[in-house]
């Protein structure tokens, strides 16, 4: 797996570097740099749970967004490097401190090394569900080598534009991409599963957070998941955008989301059936509801 890193093409970036030497788009080498790793109760409910998400949060990013929350450790790359086996420790500590879930955050430039991070993991006994928590700007050959590593896909879609992908992310192809990884992320894993306990064992969970004056773009979004995944699909609806980041370059997201806007978003998962939905409080901090259902009215 490791070889792919000599040429490295295992992001639709395709930059051909050798991370041996070079670093690609995503400013990474071959040391896996990691900002944090923790267990993280902010998750969707169904993978926080009442112990924490093991959640490892990787520095470093494919894309380029310009309202970024996390700009810090995705475009300024603030972490430490990191070899496999000390990853390894990492999943295997955190599952000694009871987590739900291993929570791998960003982590598709690392795609190869975490995969044999995965495999030694294992073989000490590592069994919690793993997570794989990305922008979905992924390869479907890259996703289809981590079949049988990863347990749930937690899935951003950003983007049904050419336009906005290109404008705030540097990426007009998202969108193709982006619907070729998650239609392979439901293949491997399906929808999502509970245990017995409502935590998350395997499938597929989708996140979307509602821009500024963007609602034909989430339309947009919303009718290609129920028309190619389905309306049983869990989706996560996030009221948090802020100006972040280099978001005051553009006028339309240079401001906080507004009540209106949200309301709007929840009435389109709707209007599409969707049954199971987490909304949020509209603010910056947001945290999730616990009543996550959403329900046509009848």
């Amino acid at each position: 797996m490791l070889k792919a890193l000599d040429n490295c093409r295992i992001c639709p970036r395709n930059c051909g570097v050798n991370r041996n030497h070079t670093a690609g788009y995503c400013r990474s080498g071959t040391a896996l740099r990691i900002n944090t790793w923790q267990k993280h109760y902010g998750e969707e409910p169904f993978i926080s749970g009442t112990a924490g998400s093991g959640t490892i949060f990787f520095s470093g990013c494919n894309l380029s967004c310009c309202f970024c929350q996390n700009y810090q450790i995705s475009q300024l790359d603030h972490g430490k490097d990191y070899s496999i086996d000390q990853l390894a420790e990492i999943m295997l500590s955190l599952q000694q401190d009871g987590a739900h879930n291993i929570n791998l955050v960003t982590p598709t430039h690392f795609s190869p090394q975490i995969a044999e991070a995965l495999l030694l993991a294992r073989k000490l006994d590592l069994h919690i569900p793993v997570v794989w928590n990305s922008n979905a700007y992924e390869k479907e050959e890259t996703l289809k080598s981590l079949k049988g590593l990863i347990n749930i896909y937690l899935a951003d879609f950003k983007y049904a534009s050419e336009a906005s992908a290109l404008k705030y992310s540097a990426a007009p192809d998202y969108f193709r991409h982006a619907t070729n990884a998650i239609s392979e992320m439901y293949r491997q894993t399906g929808d999502i599963a509970l245990d017995a306990n409502d935590i998350a064992l395997s499938g597929l969970a989708v996140r979307i957070l509602v821009l500024p004056r963007d609602i034909i773009n989430l339309e947009n979004i919303i009718k290609w998941l129920a028309e190619n995944i389905g309306n049983q699909l869990y989706i996560s609806l996030m009221s948090q955008y802020y100006p972040s980041w280099q978001a005051e370059h553009f006028p339309e997201t240079a401001r906080s989301l507004t009540f209106d806007e949200y309301e709007e978003a929840i009435s389109i998962v709707k209007k599409y059936g969707f049954e199971n939905c987490l909304i949020q409080e509209l603010s910056p901090s947001s945290e999730w509801t616990p009543d996550f259902k959403i329900v046509e009215e009848t």
